[in-house]
């Protein structure tokens, strides 16, 4: 297992590729944040450290790095099972996964990898979720099929994604009629009705407090919700929000308490959506649906390009503008 250390440029030798250590992971991300595209944020080192943590300790993972004369040209974060790889993370709390890398080097990368796997015995590559312009899905998938190497596609999940204007009442433009005019109704009910206000908690120290606010308004909604918020995975939940700087907790305060909750993730010019929760005391005033538009018109106001609501078809998705991504698996075998 190689160090952390970079190699010097001139000993490097051109698409080369390492087995990196765990712990260099940070380091990785660190030296290529500004040149490769870590898009998703269920690749970035501290998510994928908080889910080995909480859900694989024992597991063995595989860091693969591709250099181009010393400069960093992409990672895979895999995990290793005999002679097949998969990534690190699963599909029940990561929406998408990818390999990390540049349209640029993309098919440098992706060759010098198929080979590295091929030479270390891998004969099956097993990946999901992947969004259509994933790594995979642009770049590994044709160059595998450059090699001949059997590919198989499977869709297995749809995320809504919408994409945001400059401002809250073009957005609300975009809408159709039916949609706008019950947006309207329910804010203005809500304001006829209570005194509320809409605050995003964002510094490390409030996120983390406000983390018991936001389960205890989970767990509230649904027996199903739960029951999946066990004791592991609030550790999950409460690890990943201590961890990523990205973290955003939004509440919906309707008479000074708070009624409902988003927990997001703002990367890269993307909110993304990844749980949410509400008083049903506070139901009749459709606190949980408004809390989530309150949480898009504070992402156009500042300035975010993309919310993300990711995986699940619930139908508030599209009233609210998302629009359809599909999610594939593909499996690659490598023993033609």
């Amino acid at each position: 297992m190689k160090t952390c250390d970079t190699p010097p440029v001139e000993q490097a030798a051109p698409s080369a590729a390492a087995s990196e250590a765990f712990d260099c992971l940070e380091a990785l991300w660190r030296e290529s944040e500004q040149h490769l595209k870590w898009d998703s944020p269920f690749t970035l080192p501290g998510w994928i450290g908080e889910w080995r943590h909480a859900f694989a300790p024992a597991a063995a993972p595989w860091i693969v790095s591709v250099r181009d004369r010393g400069r960093l040209i992409g990672v895979a974060p895999l995990l290793r099972d005999a002679e097949s790889v998969r990534f690190i993370g699963s599909t029940d709390v990561c929406d998408h996964l990818d390999l990390v890398t540049s349209p640029e080097h993309g098919a440098e990368f992706c060759d010098t990898l198929l080979e590295m796997l091929r030479q270390e015995g891998i004969r099956r590559l097993d990946l999901g979720h992947l969004r259509p312009d994933s790594a995979v899905m642009t770049c590994l998938v044709p160059r595998a099929r450059l090699r001949r190497y059997p590919v198989e596609l499977s869709q297995e999940e749809l995320l809504f994604e919408l994409g945001l204007p400059a401002s809250w009442e073009s957005y609300l433009e975009r809408l159709d009629g039916k949609q706008r005019h019950e947006i309207r109704r329910k804010l203005r009910r809500l304001g006829q009705n209570a005194a509320f206000a809409f605050r995003l908690v964002l510094d490390p120290a409030g996120v983390a407090a406000a983390m018991d606010q936001f389960l205890e308004l989970f767990r509230r909604n649904r027996p199903a919700k739960a029951a999946f918020m066990s004791a592991g995975m609030e550790g999950f939940f409460r690890s990943l929000a201590g961890r990523l700087p990205e973290t955003r907790i939004g509440f919906l305060d309707v008479d000074a308490r708070p009624a409902a909750a988003v927990m997001c993730f703002d990367h890269r010019h993307t909110r993304y959506l990844y749980n949410s929760g509400f008083d049903p005391a506070f139901s009749h005033l459709s606190v949980g649906i408004l809390c989530k538009v309150l949480s898009i018109r504070d992402a156009i106001a500042r300035g975010l390009k993309t919310y993300d609501f990711l995986k699940g078809n619930e139908a508030y998705k599209v009233r609210l503008g998302g629009r359809p991504v599909a999610l594939y698996r593909c499996r690659i075998d490598l023993t033609r």
